[in-house]
């Protein structure tokens, strides 16, 4: 898909409509593709910090159940990584609880918009000493910047919602890069109501996550029902994985792999490069931006290396 005339998506998103669902009708698509979430996403941005602000109780009560799920399994020096992080919020409300032994905290959004908002709201919620460990990117959730087994808990907030029919493509990639423990924090379909479940069917959100799951190499060791989802009709459980090849990859080694070639880059000057797959990845605002479609052919760049 080009980007162009984002009318459609526009007008929905400032009548209240859903902007994914506006785009399947216009482009002709039967599921949520990347560029239609992005495009959604890009378009919200702020919302969520605004809701936030709207709502704080409700977030600090979200965001101390997951910190509560998640705690346990960070270990000192432990890498962690938020899958689809939006604008932070949710990550600003659990890592103060749960990430105080992290050596780093790895955040992606496929959408830019969405990083830099996040980037200026940890300004504000994060201390010092949480910011510092706190390495924010844009990528996307199927082809991953990062090694293999280089994470040590990765986690989701609502991030594979969208993505109704690739629950096991992206969950393969989760695992691919982790090598302790997967936390999906997620609507479930098969506990939600009549209701619940047509509106997810409507929408394209994922369903059969436990299946998915199990299909993509993982075991699934626990379900938790959230106490305090914001929507009843999208009922958020914790589905606690565990990845099962444990084989580890040094502390100290790099985690940054090319997108399209999964192959180790490093940052190099205003851009990541791989001197491997010769693709070099822009960094705009200091966010690196490593997603496939962005690479460029930059063999020259070797001489830098």
């Amino acid at each position: 898909m080009q980007y162009g005339d984002l009318s459609t998506a526009i007008r929905a998103y400032r009548e209240g409509k859903n902007i994914m669902a506006a785009l399947r009708e216009a482009l002709g698509e039967l599921a949520n593709n990347d560029h239609i979430v992005e495009i959604a996403y890009d378009l919200q941005s702020g919302s969520y910090v605004n809701d936030l602000k709207a709502n704080p109780n409700q977030w600090m009560a979200y965001s101390l159940e997951l910190a509560s799920i998640v705690e346990p399994f960070v270990q000192v020096n432990s890498r962690v990584l938020d899958v689809g992080t939006g604008e932070m919020t949710t990550l600003s409300g659990v890592a103060p609880l749960a990430f105080s032994k992290a050596s780093k905290i790895y955040a992606f959004d496929i959408s830019f918009s969405r990083i830099f908002t996040g980037i200026n709201f940890t300004s504000e919620k994060l201390e010092e000493k949480l910011r510092e460990k706190l390495r924010p990117f844009v990528g996307n959730l199927f082809s991953l910047p990062l090694l293999d087994r280089s994470i040590d808990v990765t986690w989701t907030s609502h991030a594979i919602e969208p993505n109704g029919g690739k629950e096991e493509m992206a969950l393969k990639e989760l695992f691919r890069v982790s090598r302790s423990h997967v936390i999906l924090f997620e609507p479930s379909y098969e506990h939600n109501s009549v209701e619940g479940r047509e509106r997810m069917e409507v929408l394209g959100y994922v369903k059969k996550l436990p299946e998915a799951i199990e299909a993509a190499g993982g075991e699934l060791v626990d379900v938790i029902p959230l106490k305090h989802a914001s929507n009843p009709l999208n009922p958020t459980h914790a589905y606690v994985c565990k990845v099962r090849n444990t084989a580890r990859v040094s502390p100290s080694a790099s985690v940054w792999a090319c997108p399209v070639t999964k192959l180790p880059m490093h940052k190099l000057g205003d851009c990541y490069f791989s001197a491997s797959s010769r693709l070099a990845y822009p960094i705009i605002n200091g966010v690196p931006i490593l997603r496939a479609e962005q690479g460029v052919l930059a063999s020259s760049l070797e001489s830098l290396d």
